[in-house]
């Protein structure tokens, strides 16, 4: 995981996924060692929910840069960005 994958704000969120995901894996390969399958699955539920939010954090993440690089190459071209929000 890279911090910089991540808003700020979310950090603590994606870093308590993040530990999820770890932590059912290695429960999915204990039952798994003890062949019970249906808690296995059920961590592997669990792990892709983590995994899926995750994504969506790194998702919200990549958006938010691509929307400073749009502002700041407008700024570049002159473009006043408070007279725009207004307008919207």
């Amino acid at each position: 995981m890279n911090n910089s994958d991540f808003l700020e704000k979310d950090l603590p969120i994606a870093i308590k996924h993040y530990k999820c995901c770890w932590s059912c894996l290695y429960k999915a390969e204990i039952v798994m060692a003890n062949d019970e399958f249906e808690l296995a699955e059920a961590r592997m539920i669990d792990f892709q929910r983590s995994l899926n939010e995750l994504k969506k954090l790194k998702q919200r993440k990549q958006q938010y840069d691509r929307m400073k690089a749009l502002i700041r190459e407008l700024n570049n071209q002159g473009v006043n960005i408070d007279k725009v929000a207004r307008i919207i």
